[in-house]
């Protein structure tokens, strides 16, 4: 009997008899309205010993021979699959294949195998602030609250949905995040306030965009996924390393306008610096699945927001000249 397992980095389409020890680590069903919104497809990210991630997924026609099977967060020795390349506007890994199940494909549950880490994989502000463009491959990003503003809802294939602008605090910078969809939900404000301290935020599988002028970062429905304070080790090394303590972050109480703000070293978060929903959508031909950041110097707040305004006002005379 072979008792050898491969490692996840090594997969590619030259056999089908792979055989992995793999954690679950996501799990999403997905439809395509612009395409078949009838068809469904489960989606997975599988992470083995060594931290090397690679997507699976499961035709709508298997998945009840496995979903009831897979459990997020669970380990698996997992055989036979069909290797394609991993290609697509919003892949979840940076693996170059992709795992097709096959009605062969095995799937047995592993309980003397662990594998503690999340698969959280944080990029920087200034990772994100250096892209020039869009990136197919999508991010987890993680910060602290510093703003909450309710918008008006958007429409997204005809249908209405919630919208909500955070100001997230990370690595001496604030972003703008337009989140979208039922994720605002974790996001009422008496939900929020409940909280005796500034908030950690965690941002799982998001997609940069690079815009005029800035960066932008744009959800997809259905993947990404935000956490409040998660219970995790990333997020006990994140307020280690970043020291909150030291920027005297307040606790989110509202202010004037009705928005949630919170202080950072005595600034109060300026709703009036954060660019409108619905602007940002006609503006950029995006629509209701976006979160967007706009990536601005904490320590030269007030100079560096003179000048994204100017900028702003000039690129809205520039690309009026073009139309007339």
């Amino acid at each position: 009997m072979n008792n050898r397992v491969d490692l996840v980095e090594k997969i590619t389409p030259w056999r089908e008899s792979w055989k992995v020890h793999v954690k679950v680590v996501k799990l999403w069903y997905h439809k395509n309205p612009a395409l078949d919104p009838s068809q469904n497809l489960l989606h997975m990210v599988l992470m083995d010993e060594k931290l090397h991630k690679i997507q699976a997924t499961i035709r709508d026609k298997l998945i009840p021979n496995f979903a009831v099977s897979l459990t997020e967060g669970e380990v698996y020795l997992m055989t036979h699959f069909t290797v394609v390349p991993n290609t697509g506007l919003n892949r979840a890994v940076k693996h170059r294949f992709r795992l097709l199940f096959q009605y062969k494909t095995s799937v047995v549950s592993v309980v003397s195998i662990r594998i503690p880490h999340s698969g959280l994989c944080f990029t920087s502000i200034d990772e994100i602030d250096q892209r020039t463009k869009d990136d197919d491959f999508l991010i987890d990003f993680v910060g602290i609250i510093t703003g909450v503003r309710k918008e008006r809802d958007v429409a997204s294939y005809g249908k209405m949905i919630k919208a909500v602008v955070l100001e997230v605090f990370s690595d001496g910078k604030k972003v703008q995040c337009n989140v979208f969809g039922n994720a605002c939900d974790l996001l009422e404000y008496d939900n929020l306030q409940k909280y005796p301290r500034s908030l950690l935020i965690v941002l799982e599988s998001f997609k940069i965009k690079a815009i005029e002028g800035g960066v932008m970062l744009q959800n997809v429905m259905n993947v990404s996924r935000l956490f409040i304070n998660p219970d995790i080790p990333e997020s006990v090394e994140f307020l280690s390393r970043f020291s909150v303590a030291s920027y005297g972050f307040s606790r989110l109480v509202t202010n004037e306008l009705g928005y949630l703000v919170s202080k950072v070293d005595g600034d109060f978060f300026n709703p009036k610096e954060i660019s409108n929903i619905q602007d940002l959508c006609a503006d950029n031909g995006i629509g209701g699945t976006t979160h967007v950041y706009v990536v601005m110097l904490l320590s030269s707040m007030r100079i560096s927001t003179f000048l994204m305004l100017v900028v702003h006002v000039l690129n809205m005379l520039w690309s009026s000249k073009v139309h007339m």
